[in-house]
């Protein structure tokens, strides 16, 4: 089964959508075996589970080897995903003990609130948003919680990114501490006092926690799967999130101010796409008058193609074309030879702060210069073979030179 063709059954399943009989049984065995790695590979192999079982598929229709490969799957995420909310509430009952609001963000607030199940939704780590002014601190609160942070300057470079390095525990536990839910430096601004004022209460394993109002959430959740697309990391995880949001709340969300929100902080394309792919995919959106309303001006039916093509593609292999040519063409689409040698300068040497972070020194060690250094001769070891192979015209490096849409979506 070709790669494309699995996307999308896996989508079908997942949507809800009626399934034929007769396309079920049109699947063999080594189908199924490559539909429950696709759904693996794609982080939904819980969800893929989820709709087995709830759909009632006969049961001489799916090899015993898949289902229970699915079946361990699910339970694996249970058990990572009941560790980590153990390990979240007890972070959240410290910050709430020590008056340091906090608000959880995507996966805390997605599992329970709108998966309903926290083993179907896999989470790499737990985010957090604090404000700026208590960011220090809360860093602080988790080291008495026995987290460690393995960045000396993890202090000084607060605005650097818009969250600290991770934190992470004994147990593999890793938080990530945000004062901003977009990176500072881009295109895209959102209103902070505004987050936080709209923030309303869930509990949480028996903690009450703020989480963004339902407008917020989608908004976040489109401009962060946008910002994975851009970087050749876009997931079908990130679509059902969007779904789930939108078929659990639909009756709840007020969508002028979606459209309203999205056009002021810069992110309607962003928006307007996703909601296109969760549309197209997984059978839920907005209304089309809606759909309508919000739709940009110079959007092109490509973008979703090219997006689409992106979402299905997840060999290593195409995301790293896609991560380092997406880097390459940035520096590309600056203006004039002077600003290009300006924009690379700024990549091969960044500020103490930023390579403080990256290289885990801190920024008044000399060892900082040491970093500088290295970090010219990674570029060169890593981006080398990209531009012999864009030199020697190689289709994939060529295709994901002309893909617009990364381009598009945050202009």
């Amino acid at each position: 089964m070709e790669q494309r063709e699995a996307g999308r059954l896996l989508c079908d399943c997942l949507s809800g959508r009626k399934i034929p009989d007769a396309r079920l049984k049109k699947l063999s065995p080594v189908d199924w075996e490559n539909l429950t790695d696709w759904a693996l590979r794609f982080k939904v192999g819980a969800l893929f589970y989820r709709e087995t079982k709830s759909r009632n598929f006969p049961t001489e229709l799916i090899p015993v080897d898949v289902r229970n490969r699915l079946r361990e799957a699910y339970r694996n995420l249970a058990t990572l995903n009941t560790s980590l909310f153990f390990d979240a509430s007890k972070v959240l009952k410290s910050l709430a003990d020590n008056q340091l609001p906090v608000i959880a963000l995507k996966g805390l607030s997605l599992a329970k609130n709108i998966y309903g199940d926290i083993a179907l939704r896999p989470m790499s780590d737990m985010d957090l948003l604090v404000k700026e002014d208590d960011l220090v601190r809360a860093g602080r609160i988790l080291l008495t919680l026995g987290y460690k942070q393995y960045f000396p300057a993890w202090e000084s470079i607060l605005k650097t990114f818009h969250h600290l390095p991770a934190f992470t525990n004994k147990s593999g536990a890793i938080i990530e501490l945000h004062w901003n839910i977009v990176a500072p430096d881009g295109l895209i601004t959102v209103d902070l006092d505004g987050l936080w004022e709209r923030a309303c209460f869930i509990k949480l394993d028996n903690v009450e926690v703020r989480v963004l109002s339902l407008e917020d959430l989608l908004l976040h959740l489109c401009i962060h799967a946008c910002l994975h697309l851009q970087t050749g990391l876009a997931g079908l995880i990130s679509l059902c999130d969007m779904a789930g949001l939108i078929k659990t709340s639909a009756d709840k969300i007020d969508w002028q101010i979606v459209i309203e929100r999205a056009t002021r902080w810069g992110g309607q394309k962003c928006v307007y796409l996703m909601l296109l792919l969760v549309r197209e995919l997984l059978g839920a959106a907005p209304p089309d008058t809606i759909m309508s309303e919000i739709k940009p001006d110079d959007y092109q039916s490509v973008f979703f193609e090219e997006a689409l093509e992106q979402i299905f593609d997840v060999s290593p292999s195409s995301q790293l074309i896609g991560i380092r040519i997406g880097k390459l063409s940035k520096i590309n689409k600056v203006k004039g030879i002077k600003g290009k040698v300006w924009a690379l300068l700024k990549v091969a040497f960044p500020s103490r702060e930023y390579l403080a972070h990256e290289s885990s020194v801190s920024v008044s060690s000399p060892k900082i210069y040491l970093c500088y250094l290295f970090r010219l001769g990674r570029l060169i070891v890593r981006y080398t073979p990209m531009l012999v192979r864009l030199f020697r015209r190689d289709p994939l490096v060529i295709k994901a030179v002309h893909r617009a849409v990364s381009d598009w979506m945050f202009s």
